[in-house]
């Protein structure tokens, strides 16, 4: 073992023992010498609330309570920091216009929520993401996909960066929302937290209960990826360091439409 290995090697020691002191995990890819989010885990367990339905006869949207998906549990989660971006390729941070030209490679099912939880969960997607699989990497191909461009950190290369420059990445794509609107937020929704050094971006899956929503977002506590960062998955977190949010237009529910009284014959007043 190098220098190099034996330091990286006391250094995750010490940060796990750091860890099991205050109940905070930190994550760390020692091959790749590439740190992985910094989660605070809640006291205790909420159930999240996922959308399952598309509208029914009446707009209305269906949803579960749950504490797993495909067999894993869903955790509830304070906090979430670690969200990194480079471009391998340029070696930038998105900064100002460029971003509209950088990257187009990975493309992903996103007609709805569902289908782009369906296709991504669980794995690692990278998103040309120096730092590997960060949940900037799966905001990045959402983006691509769904808007046939780049989204931007703004030139800060952190995923709570992404609010700086709200316009240019909501573009005629999305909605812009911020923390005041919080408890509107529906599937598809793209949530940036602020917390901690680099804050986390990820798509709601349900609407907020009790202060936290179910999240589908990269390095938040998955499988650890070859490159750094950790796969797909999805948690409940809590809404507290929220700074704002875009909404894909296509996702945009129509109001409820109310149910017409069935003709008795009798008059009415």
């Amino acid at each position: 073992m190098n220098k190099k290995a034996i330091v990286t090697t006391i250094l995750a020691i010490i940060i796990a023992i750091i860890g099991a002191m205050t109940g905070i995990k930190i994550n760390i890819d020692i091959e790749n010498d590439k740190y992985n989010a910094t989660i605070e885990y809640a006291e205790e367990q909420k159930p999240a609330i996922l959308e399952t339905g598309d509208l029914g006869e009446y707009n209305e949207t269906l949803y579960i309570e749950t504490q797993d998906i495909n067999g894993e549990a869903i955790m509830t989660v304070e906090e979430v920091d670690g969200g990194l971006f480079e471009d391998a390729t340029t070696g930038v941070s998105l900064e100002d216009i460029e971003y509209y030209d950088l990257g187009w490679a990975e493309w992903y099912p996103t007609e709805t929520p569902e289908a782009f939880k369906d296709a991504t969960y669980g794995h690692c997607i990278y998103g040309n993401n120096y730092f590997g699989a960060q949940c900037v990497s799966l905001a990045r191909v959402y983006w691509w996909s769904y808007a046939d461009r780049d989204v931007s950190t703004c030139g800060t290369g952190m995923a709570k960066g992404m609010m700086n420059c709200a316009e240019e990445n909501a573009g005629d794509e999305f909605e812009i929302y911020w923390a005041d609107s919080a408890w509107d937020i529906q599937a598809g929704d793209w949530l940036i937290f602020n917390g901690g050094q680099y804050g986390h971006v990820g798509m709601a899956m349900g609407p907020v209960a009790n202060g936290y929503v179910a999240l589908l977002g990269e390095n938040q506590g998955g499988r650890a990826c070859n490159g750094g960062g950790a796969a797909t998955n999805i948690i409940n977190i809590s809404i507290k360091n929220l700074i704002g949010f875009y909404r894909p237009k296509s996702y945009i529910k129509p109001e409820p439409v109310q149910p017409e009284a069935p003709d008795t014959g009798l008059p009415t007043e």
